[in-house]
């Protein structure tokens, strides 16, 4: 598993302080799997990638999907549900913008947090958002909270 503050090589400028590179899948050298559910499951519960992929397979299985984020809302809602966590919606007033990745993280010093965006999903713990590329610009349509045990 790779963590570091930012990606070896990453030129990006304005690369925010929340943002921790993660990567925990063995064999993605690039970073080029569409695998970032598995990645934010592998975080939020602190298992490695394999862990997390298996955890998905029953889900799966039960629902003929690829991955527990291409299903039905609902459907999502309840197998994240089962997994510990409660969802949370973002409503926008008329003429104002969503909140983003970094702004959220920002906002939530505490906690363990899995957050949609488009197209992609991002784990939050702690005010600090993990993944292979900074996506804190990325606005947030929605996140899920893992209970407290």
């Amino acid at each position: 598993m790779r963590i570091s503050a930012g990606k070896e090589g990453d030129h990006m400028a304005r690369q925010s302080k929340r943002f921790v590179y993660f990567q925990p899948n063995q064999m993605d050298l690039k970073d080029n799997y569409g695998d970032c559910q598995i990645r934010a499951l592998a975080k939020a519960f602190n298992v490695s990638w394999v862990e997390a992929f298996k955890m998905e397979i029953p889900y799966c299985l039960k629902y003929q999907c690829n991955n527990i984020f291409d299903v039905d809302t609902n459907v999502r809602h309840q197998i994240l549900a089962e997994l510990g966590f409660s969802y949370h919606g973002v409503s926008v007033r008329s003429g104002k913008s969503r909140p983003t990745v970094d702004e959220f993280a920002k906002d939530h010093p505490t906690g363990t947090f899995i957050l949609k965006v488009a197209h992609h999903v991002v784990c939050v713990v702690d005010g600090k958002y993990y993944d292979t590329w900074d996506s804190g610009s990325r606005p947030l349509y929605g996140w899920y909270e893992k209970e407290a045990i």
